[in-house]
């Protein structure tokens, strides 16, 4: 089986900085890819570079079992690429946008298109530079589905949407993958979008990887305990290379482990530990401890230091 992406030790910069380095990015056949990283670390980049709209420095990069190469329009009829904020032609008319949507694409499906149109309430007769930020981002999710692509390439795609048409749109797309074995990658702020629909992801920080893999490994790759230690707290705990993070207050504790948890408890009930109970964390809480192991936090960002 092939797979939808193929990224091997692809570096890009910008003016001599380095937005990727060396990424090795696989992305398998029909899955649901969910891209996560802080504001700044290549998410944007890479998507681009899937799409050919950018070209790496070096490296290789293979799309649905093709070499990525220069001149890829066959190629574009296959792959879709939906980015909230992206322009649109705003003096087109939505009905003559989607016109030429259809004459761009071999596979425009018009039925479903009109059908999405209806169902966002997209007016066709609106001039799209006066459409609400919302509304042009439907319109690009309307193009992106009606053209039936094998890899959907998708950038913020709910930004700007009212929270209904959002839980509307996330399960068009699921179902679409489902039963059209459509590949989407997702690159989301909104990690409950991310948590819900994907099968795998990767974290992306400072243009590197630094945690790939299955949703639910993913979620098991972490764990919080919380901790009871009556009097002082020995200092090996918090010097433990498996445990990230250590929050006390007096001697109730809530301790962050990467790894396996059970030796860790072993370790805290050595230590004294009168209780060491597990607590649930959702992607969002691992996505954060993972960046904080990383060095990536905001503790200057406080009210105290605004005063």
């Amino acid at each position: 089986m092939t797979v939808a992406i193929d990224m091997q030790g692809v570096t890009k910069e910008f003016r001599g900085r380095p937005a990727l380095s060396d990424i090795s990015w696989i992305v398998e056949t029909g899955s649901i890819h969910g891209l996560i990283g802080a504001n700044g670390a290549g998410k944007t980049t890479l998507l681009r570079l899937a799409l050919g709209l950018l070209w790496p420095d070096q490296g290789t990069i293979a799309i649905l079992g093709q070499r990525l190469e220069r001149e890829n329009a066959p190629l574009r009829q296959r792959v879709h690429y939906a980015a909230s904020g992206r322009t649109l032609a705003p003096g087109f008319r939505v009905a003559e946008w989607l016109r030429y949507a259809s004459l761009l694409y071999e596979r425009w499906d018009a039925t479903r298109c009109q059908r999405l149109i209806k169902a966002l309430e997209v007016d066709p007769d609106k001039v799209i530079g006066h459409l609400s930020h919302g509304m042009q981002t439907s319109l690009q999710l309307v193009v992106a589905i009606a053209s039936r692509p094998d890899l959907l390439l998708l950038d913020e795609p709910t930004n700007g949407l009212d929270v209904v048409v959002k839980r509307q749109i996330l399960q068009l797309i699921i179902d679409m993958a489902a039963a059209e074995g459509t590949t989407v990658v997702i690159a989301s702020h909104n990690i409950e979008d991310i948590e819900r629909m994907a099968d795998t992801i990767s974290v992306l920080y400072r243009g590197q990887f630094i945690l790939k893999g299955e949703m639910e490994s993913i979620k098991n790759h972490m764990h919080r305990l919380q901790v009871v230690i009556p009097g002082e707290w020995p200092s090996d705990v918090a010097q433990d290379p498996r445990i990230t993070r250590v929050e006390r207050r007096g001697h109730v504790g809530l301790v962050t482990v990467q790894g396996p948890a059970e030796p860790v408890v072993a370790l805290l009930q050595k230590a004294g530990a009168t209780l060491v109970e597990p607590i649930d964390m959702d992607l969002t809480d691992v996505f954060r401890a993972v960046l904080e192991k990383e060095g990536y936090t905001r503790e200057a960002l406080e009210w105290d230091s605004l005063a």
